[in-house]
């Protein structure tokens, strides 16, 4: 049976667009595979990479080790960095109170770290420990050194240090004080109050609020020369007063003066009635 020229002729035109169509499908197959390849390369290519981490504010946490491990290193490309678990990991170091991790596309990483101070000598039910002034513990030794100041609270549980005002007012205290005075500086809780013992004066403190109104009204009773034995009040940052030290069951000389004369007062207005 024979096939009409002409209907041969139309499916071999046919047959040959379909065979074009698939040489042009597979080129730009073909095509996007190696775009893709390229642009893959070139994400991973030295121009793409971590040339260099800046570190800033990192002193005593092991915010580089932590790094490192989270492949944060010269040589990384940058399409591959993290920073969530990054940070996260920084985190849990005691010494980082907040860490940011900034990638500046495309070589260069930059990380801020805040970390943590010592500020006092803390005893609590589990012992002595340095701690920052949100009330976190440091790495320390196991006893205090005379490099900062101490609170003497034992009957507050670790676990609940970083939420007491007795423990954050008193460590605000020490951090308010010149550097000289509050090493030697030691505060305590006594009948719910905050005590102080500052340059050999008694300070009673009151709740662990205004510490700073507080250490500054300190500091200007402490330049008017105040008598040994003096007791400070300072319940009242803004009306400070004192009480004059007691010799002998009695208050001082000058106390005593006056009063007599009021005790000459009354005796008078007696003889007058």
């Amino acid at each position: 049976m024979s096939i009409d020229p002409r209907l041969a002729e139309r499916r071999a035109e046919v047959a040959e667009d379909r065979a074009k169509r698939n040489v042009w499908r597979l080129l730009r197959f073909f095509l996007l595979v190696a775009i893709a390849a390229g642009v893959v390369w070139f994400a991973l290519s030295p121009w793409m990479s971590v040339s260099q981490v800046r570190s800033v504010g990192v002193r005593m946490s092991d915010t580089e080790q932590i790094l490192a491990e989270h492949r944060f290193v010269p040589g990384t490309p940058m399409i591959l960095l993290r920073t969530g678990p990054a940070i996260d990991a920084i985190r849990t170091d005691p010494w980082v109170r907040d860490v940011d991790i900034t990638l500046n596309w495309p070589t260069d990483v930059v990380v801020r770290v805040e970390e943590r101070v010592p500020r006092a000598w803390v005893e609590t039910g589990s012992g002595w420990t340095r701690r920052s002034e949100d009330g976190f513990p440091l790495p320390s030794a196991a006893a205090p050194d005379g490099s900062l100041g101490r609170v003497l609270l034992p009957h507050i549980a670790d676990s609940a240090a970083t939420e007491s005002e007795a423990v954050l007012g008193a460590i605000e205290f020490l951090m308010s004080l010149p550097e000289d005075i509050a090493t030697e500086t030691t505060v305590r809780l006594e009948n719910d109050e905050l005590w102080a013992v500052v340059n050999g004066f008694e300070v009673r403190l009151g709740r662990g609020v205004e510490m700073r109104e507080k250490a500054v009204s300190l500091m200007a009773l402490l330049t008017r020369g105040l008598a040994e034995g003096t007791v400070i009040i300072l319940v009242a940052p803004t009306h400070p007063s004192t009480v004059d030290p007691v010799i002998d069951g009695v208050v001082d000389a000058g106390n005593e003066d006056d009063a007599g004369e009021e005790d000459a007062g009354d005796d008078g207005a007696g003889d007058d009635g």
